[in-house]
């Protein structure tokens, strides 16, 4: 079956309008776009790590999730058909799905190793990779630090000022986390 020729027309008409609205984004902006989204999502990241990290760190609790609760028989639903998919190709997937994912805890705790030592680590630390503890009936809630009481924690360390406020505590991490956009994402951050 043959693509129709109204059909060409539509592809080429749509591929002319995107390089067209492309053309017409300055670099400068794709640039600064590329960069906002390279912050942000250095951000999502801090605020997973340590779901992730405890996601794979057992390989095969990792993999055996892949059965869980699923019936006997996959099915994968491409455009035009279903095809049975058998257990080996989802162990694959799975396995593949593993690796990225390690890989992804690797680079962010090489990342991590790399501004340890400079100021305002701290505020990295406990404002993605920790969590407050608070009781709500009997369950026990996690949340994250604010600004203000990590700028209180941090005031009572040595290096830090005792008068240390929340614009501080946030220019320090809004440093950090720009200097890890750019060992994660390269130079898409900058």
């Amino acid at each position: 079956m043959g693509v129709t020729k109204e059909t060409k027309e539509t592809i080429i008409t749509t591929i002319d309008e995107v390089f067209k609205k492309m053309n017409s984004i300055s670099w400068v902006d794709r640039q600064k776009v590329m960069k906002e989204e390279a912050f942000k999502n250095t951000e999502k990241i801090l605020y997973c790590y340590q779901t992730l990290k405890e996601h794979v760190e057992d390989e095969k609790e990792y993999l055996d999730m892949a059965f869980h609760g699923k019936s006997a028989s996959f099915i994968t639903y491409s455009k035009n058909k279903a095809a049975p998919t058998d257990e080996e190709t989802i162990l694959r997937d799975r396995k593949a799905s593993y690796e990225r994912s390690l890989n992804d805890v690797e680079r962010i705790e090489k990342a991590l190793h790399k501004i340890q030592d400079r100021k305002g680590y701290e505020v990295i630390e406990l404002r993605y990779l920790s969590r407050k503890e608070s009781e709500e009936g009997n369950k026990i809630k996690e949340e994250l630090y604010t600004y203000e009481e990590i700028a209180d924690i941090l005031a009572k360390q040595e290096g830090y000022n005792d008068n240390l406020n929340e614009k501080t505590v946030r220019t320090y991490k809004n440093t950090l986390v720009k200097e890890m956009a750019v060992l994660l994402f390269g130079s898409d951050a900058i």
